[in-house]
């Protein structure tokens, strides 16, 4: 009987890794024709610049970020929000309650006092419990809000959708540094597209490393640190493949929390966020699709392939765990609250195929993965195995792995989506990453990913814990 289930093991592990190459090799393809498309349609900064600073009809934004406990980055953070090039602008500081000097840093460092506000809640938010401005022309721009503790982003990011008045709303982490250029090129994909654009993702890259002044990545670097690079890799693959893939077809899956763009009266009129969603930036376009498509409304998503966000992740494994858990539990989260949504042509190339790929190649996973790895432990103390069938296995799915860094590195580097400062030993470190990461940076993820679905299924209580911020790091003086 072991023999039989064995040999049908196997034979399920060989089918899901065929049907895996096949699936991203076709998502690769999807990336390189979204890319060519851009290469005609996408005009460089400057002439995008031009075209939409002096047009009376480019669209103001309000840009979202909340901040809990920040106050080891608050300042550089608005400083480079601050930077940013666009000719009508808002900048919304949610403060949930920070217990640290975040508030006290903001008032002192940019002369905040009370102002009267009219706030409408749209979206379910904790009380809001004042409204901050400056008396410094120069800080006209900054709106705060000081709200009761919501214990999510999400609960916090509602508070802002609730105080923005513009059309269209941008929601990022306060620990991002925004490139000058991201809105224009964000809005480019708004302005010129003939169906009504709700959303555009953006690339982000890790901060970690870089060189920031002034609110400003002035040196990009590969972080030197293992954990940090390899999620530089991850990242790289992340937007310039899967989510610049899926943009090609209008079957975006997820505009990342950390920097995205919404219409506002759609994201309103879908719920906003889910205050108690670990998932919270799919969950909500997931809803702004349903919205969308049960009203029988056209709609376009987009994503810019050019790095227009900068985040500090994870330094550490400890740090890395509790993100890679609540992301899995979050993921677990969305099959089961969209579970219509999956395999549904009704809602478009989303439900009928980017739901599907998701299913299968990223919940499934790490299920599978760690199910194969107990059985070969198994299978190995009874003398069981056949070693040239796993080896065979192992070594498609190993040198797959390598084909798709290698072809991201070489798509990054022939794009020039991110202009690294030593440009030789960047790529050097990623290679590096790349030949390693399946051995050592993989099994992590599978681990968590497990614990967090584990967790799912238990519904123990989540608890979001901000990561610890360590600050950008300085250029040298001379």
């Amino acid at each position: 009987m072991w023999l039989t289930i064995y040999y049908i093991f196997s034979y399920i592990v060989f089918a899901y890794t065929m049907m895996l190459i096949v699936a991203y090799l076709v998502l690769v393809f999807m990336s390189r024709q979204a890319q060519k498309q851009m290469d005609v349609n996408l005009p460089d900064d400057e002439t995008i610049k031009y075209l939409l600073k002096g047009s009376p009809l480019t669209p103001a934004v309000s840009i979202i970020a909340p901040a809990f406990n920040e106050e080891v980055t608050i300042i550089d953070n608005i400083q480079s929000l601050m930077q940013i090039d666009y000719p009508d602008y808002e900048i919304i500081i949610v403060n949930d309650a920070s217990t640290d000097r975040t508030l006290e840093l903001l008032v002192e460092n940019f002369k905040l006092v009370e102002v009267p506000y009219d706030i409408a809640m749209r979206v379910q938010s904790k009380p809001i419990k004042r409204v901050l401005k400056s008396t410094d022309p120069r800080y006209s721009k900054l709106v705060v809000v000081d709200k009761e503790h919501g214990g999510r982003k999400a609960d916090a990011s509602n508070a802002g959708i609730n105080v923005c008045s513009n059309k269209y709303f941008v929601c990022t982490d306060v620990d991002c540094v925004i490139e000058p250029m991201a809105l224009y090129r964000m809005m480019w994909f708004v302005v010129n597209s003939h169906t009504p654009m709700i959303g555009v993702g953006a690339t982000m890259l890790m901060s970690n490393g870089c060189i920031v002044e002034n609110g400003k990545v002035v040196e990009a670097h590969v972080p030197n640190s293992p954990i940090p690079m390899f999620q530089q890799l991850e990242y790289l693959r992340s937007f310039l493949i899967s989510k610049l893939g899926w943009s090609r077809i209008n079957a975006l899956p997820n505009i990342s929390g950390g920097f995205g763009l919404f219409d506002t009266d759609v994201a309103v009129k879908s719920g906003g966020y889910d205050p108690v969603s670990m998932a919270e930036d799919v969950d909500m376009l997931l809803r702004m699709v349903t919205y969308m498509k049960n009203n029988n409304l056209e709609f376009r998503l987009a994503l810019v392939p050019k790095v227009c966000c900068w985040t500090e992740g994870p330094n550490n494994l400890r740090q890395l765990a509790r993100q890679r858990i609540r992301w899995g539990r979050g993921l677990f989260e969305i099959v089961s609250n969209h579970r219509k949504l999956f395999f549904n042509p009704h809602y478009g190339p989303i439900g009928a195929l980017t739901l599907p790929f998701v299913f299968v190649f990223e919940f499934l996973a790490p299920i599978l993965e760690l199910t194969g790895f107990l059985f070969m432990i198994w299978l190995s103390v009874t003398g069981g195995v056949n070693w040239s069938a796993a080896i065979m296995i192992f070594g498609m799915i190993y040198v797959f792995s390598i084909f798709i860094s290698s072809f991201v590195l070489f798509f990054d580097y022939s794009t020039k989506a991110v202009s690294w400062k030593s440009t030789k030993w960047s790529y050097l470190k990623l290679v590096i990453a790349t030949i390693v990461e399946p051995f050592i940076y993989h099994p992590i993820i599978t681990y968590c990913s497990n614990v967090g679905y584990w967790r799912f299924l238990l519904n123990t209580t989540a608890i979001w814990t901000p990561m610890q911020r360590r600050g950008f790091q300085k250029k040298k003086e001379k």
